[in-house]
This record gives structure tokens, sequence and C-alpha cells, in this order.
């Protein structure tokens, strides 16, 4: 099964894109590392951690895109978790055209969009979620009822790395 969901990543990834490439080159948010990525894959936003329970946070991550699969209409999103290995969470829209990936390391947590030619659609779908995602994610990291060494993210100095994502949204 994870062979299939490899194969269709590599499927959505296609051949590299002009437009891609030059989405990335001046992104308002420079990403180290894009040159590593496969090709048709677009970094939407990168968080610094300093401290993240990856099993924890992977299931939080699952559960908010469970809950926002029938966002805005029945059935637009599907939610998988691709790997048990790994801690990846992927998001795949309707149509076919992208796939949102959020990839959970001990370093930081990466917000990835698969696809060579994703839909405005799409676009504008993905936009609503990751800014959803990014609420939570903050809720997370700052939440004063829970105390600092027992919540599931915290984030690298300086604190400001959701915010930053936030302000780089297309259609945020």
């Amino acid at each position: 099964m994870a062979d299939l969901f490899g194969d269709l990543r590599n499927f959505f990834g296609g051949e590299n894109n002009d437009r891609d490439a030059k989405q990335r080159k001046t992104s308002s948010l420079p990403m180290e590392g894009d040159e590593n990525l496969p090709a048709g894959t677009y970094r939407v936003a990168t968080i610094p951690v300093q401290s993240i329970k990856l099993g924890g946070l992977r299931l939080f991550v699952m559960f908010y895109f469970m809950g926002m699969q029938n966002t805005p209409d029945r059935r637009s999103w599907q939610a998988n978790q691709p790997s048990t290995e790994e801690y990846v969470v992927d998001l795949y829209y309707q149509d076919n055209t992208a796939v949102l990936s959020i990839e959970l390391e001990d370093e930081e947590i990466s917000i990835l969009r698969v696809g060579s030619s994703p839909s405005t659609a799409y676009l504008m779908q993905e936009a609503i979620i990751v800014q959803g995602l990014l609420d939570e994610l903050h809720q997370c990291a700052f939440d004063d009822s829970v105390e600092e060494e027992n919540r599931l993210l915290i984030l690298r100095e300086p604190k400001d790395a959701i915010e930053k994502a936030r302000d780089a949204l297309a259609f945020g």
C-alpha cells in the first residue's frame, strides 16, 4: 500500500515545470534545500522547531485533516498516513491536481505541495486548509493551559515562523 502512495506522489510530481521553479525562487519565504525536492514539489512553508513530539503531533494533524475532508464540499479532501515509519500526513484533493503533504521531523515541520500543475480551486482550498493547520500548530505551541514541557510543539527562536508562513500564503 505504501508503494501505491509513493507511486501517486511520483505521478503528481511529474516533470520539472519552469513556472514552479520560478515560484520557488521568487517565494516571499526563502526555503533552503528546495533544490533537493522532487520535481513538481513546492515548499509551502517550513516551521523550525526546538522540540516536537512526533507521534502525538502526527496524530493531531491527522485528526485535523480528517475533520477537514468535507471542506468546502463532501469528499473534497482525503487524508492519508502513507507510512507508519515516517511522520508524514498527506491530504489529497478531489481533482487530483495536487497533494498537500505535512512532514514532521526533529528539526522542522515542512508543508509541501506535490503536483506540478495544481488547479486554482486546489490552491484556494489549500490556503484555507493551511491557515487552519497553522492556527492549530500555533495553539499547540503557545497554549498557556499546557506546561511547556508537555506541549506537542515548541518553536525555535525567533518564535514567529508560523506568522511568517501565514504571511507567505498565496490566497491567505
